[in-house]
């Protein structure tokens, strides 16, 4: 008769193994077997060692064109596994949206998706004004310019401006027109009765001046409008061979005139200097036009009595003119006492510009 055991060991995550019968005692034994998959996976790793193994590894220093680490990390070079930094935009940049924060994982830096965009200031639109100085186009994050108005306009606001982060400008000025105000003039006239006033009226009017005066021998006025705002300026410019004589620029007055009164061109020509006596030493040549500058020298025995430079004025005369004159020696004759038998007195010296010698003979009576 057969002795039957059955015993059941269950693995978590194994099969049943086979059965075992003995003749005399009949014993099931069921084992447990792993699967092929697991077994070589754990000779895998038991055949790697450390090479199976994921190691922690430093990073270097994270690099980005538009934007720049903050704080202490800005001076470090290397980074620890699991090291936290975190960036900002770059100066000129703006931040546009995304995460300014990286890990380091495994000598890898995680995706960083912080966006940085440039800043650009669109040029500024002022009516009535023009730029002064500063920067030019493309305008970059603090790019600064100055404003001015044209003429007869005044600045209402700041004229300076800096372009900032948001892409805009710091200020907006607004150049407004001058308005001149006038208030008539009364006066009080008695007939048969008193005439009293009423209380003078206050006008305003923005001023204008028509088209600026013509000048003969100049060119055409510059800049040459049909009507100018108060306060503008024009410049005139003689022709070739003439020379301005007066103001060469004129101002749109309050009064909607152009001041001062306008220049004239003049032809400005010298004659060649008479000198006697004297003859050219330096300077300019014929024609002598204005402010043409000569200097004459005396002849030899001959001493300049007067400036010898002497420059062409705006009526067609010289400024100086010099004379030469003679130069004249003075001299004293010498005298001396002689005795040849008789004594010789001279009489007192006579100063003469021959330089002769006058002597007087006496005879000593005996």
């Amino acid at each position: 008769m057969y002795k039957s055991l059955l015993t059941v060991d269950l693995c978590s995550g194994y099969c049943l193994q086979s059965v075992r019968t003995d003749m005399v005692d009949s014993e099931q034994v069921l084992g447990c077997k792993a699967p092929m998959g697991l077994v070589l996976m754990l000779l895998l790793f038991s055949l790697l060692g450390p090479l199976g193994q994921v190691q922690a590894q430093d990073c270097e220093k994270p690099m980005r064109d538009t934007m720049s680490l903050i704080d202490e990390d800005i001076l470090k070079v290397h980074f620890p596994d699991g090291a936290l930094v975190t960036f900002e935009c770059a100066m000129g940049y703006r931040r546009i949206g995304g995460s300014s924060k990286t890990t380091c994982e495994a000598g890898t830096w995680t995706p960083l998706t912080l966006t940085c965009k440039m800043v650009r200031c669109k040029v500024p639109i002022i009516p009535n004004g023009s730029p002064k100085s500063g920067a030019r186009p493309p305008y970059v994050h603090r790019s600064l310019v100055e404003y001015e108005c044209n003429p007869g306009f005044k600045m209402d606001g700041v004229g300076v401006m800096t372009c900032q982060l948001n892409s805009t400008w710091s200020s907006t000025p607004v150049c407004k027109a001058i308005i001149i105000t006038t208030t008539p003039t009364t006066t009080t006239a008695t007939i048969n009765t008193t005439m009293t006033p009423k209380t003078p009226a206050t006008t305003q009017k923005v001023v204008k001046c028509d088209s600026a005066p013509s000048v003969d021998n100049a060119e055409a006025p510059s800049p040459n409008k049909d009507v100018y705002d108060y306060a503008s300026v024009v410049r005139y410019k003689c022709l070739k061979d003439y020379t301005i004589n007066g103001s060469a620029s004129l101002k749109c007055s309050s009064n909607g005139k152009f001041t001062p009164n306008p220049p004239t061109c003049l032809m400005v020509r010298c004659k060649v200097p008479i000198i006697p006596n004297g003859s050219p030493k330096s300077g300019a040549r014929p024609p002598y036009v204005h402010r043409s500058l000569v200097e004459y020298e005396c002849n030899p025995g001959f001493n300049m009595d007067g400036a010898g430079v002497m420059t062409c004025q705006l009526n067609s005369t010289w400024s100086s003119t010099p004379v030469c004159k003679a130069i004249i020696i003075t001299t004293t004759p010498t005298t001396t006492t002689a005795t040849i038998n008789t004594t010789m007195t001279p009489k007192t010296p006579a100063t003469t510009q021959k330089g002769n010698i006058v002597f007087e003979l006496k005879t000593n009576k005996q």
